[in-house]
């Protein structure tokens, strides 16, 4: 089954500026990964950079922007939407929606950093 994600038409606008302007050749795009550390229950959270692709990757390209997903991270960004906001408050950046992400708690029993969940 091939891997699938979406990005919005501004998030893609957005993204295409950053990375023509940090990409080094054209064979890089966007990496989205897994990002470790942190305690609590909030599940895995995402970090971005370009980079180039390796042949395990999972490399889309949508509007116009190459994205890339490592096999380890691919399964928690299955289905996940790519989107980028302004606010009133001059807040602005890119939001992911996994919905494939679980808190780390759920169904375990186990949350934070070796504390158990409602203990």
């Amino acid at each position: 089954m091939a891997f699938t994600m979406t990005v919005t038409e501004n998030a893609a606008q957005r993204l295409g500026l950053i990375i023509n302007q940090q990409r080094e050749d054209d064979t890089q795009g966007l990496r989205i990964f897994s990002r470790g550390g942190g305690c609590g229950c909030s599940g895995p959270s995402f970090a971005m950079g370009i980079d180039a692709p390796t042949a395990e990757d999972n490399v889309l390209d949508v509007h116009g922007v190459r994205i890339i997903v490592d096999p380890v991270t691919a399964p928690n960004l299955e289905g996940a939407s790519i989107d980028y906001s302004e606010d009133d408050l001059m807040r602005k950046g890119f939001t992911i929606d996994a919905p494939n992400v679980q808190p780390a708690g759920e169904g375990g029993g186990a949350c934070g950093c070796g504390h158990g969940g409602g203990h």
